[in-house]
């Protein structure tokens, strides 16, 4: 991920993180210009999901879709 400083559009660079929930997080970061030094917090939040992780799914059919050898065959499974 880049982080651009907002004052002079250089790369910052993240120094430390703080998790304040699992879904939020503040980055604690520097500007990499020496000329400007801007140091600054950012919140880095979790949106929402595009694809559900496989991990959610029932554990025989995650043992189901390792046998599989085609993505066809991924599907039927998927499908039921």
């Amino acid at each position: 991920m880049r982080i651009s400083c907002d004052r002079c559009q250089s790369k910052a660079r993240i120094a430390t993180t703080r998790e304040i929930t699992p879904r939020l997080r503040k980055l604690y970061c520097a500007c990499t210009n020496v000329e400007c030094g801007h140091t600054f917090v950012m919140h880095l939040e979790f949106g929402h999901t595009i694809s559900p992780s496989a991990l959610d799914l029932p554990e025989a059919t995650r043992e189901a879709l390792r046998d599989c050898v085609s993505p066809a065959q991924a599907q039927l499974v998927l499908a039921g």
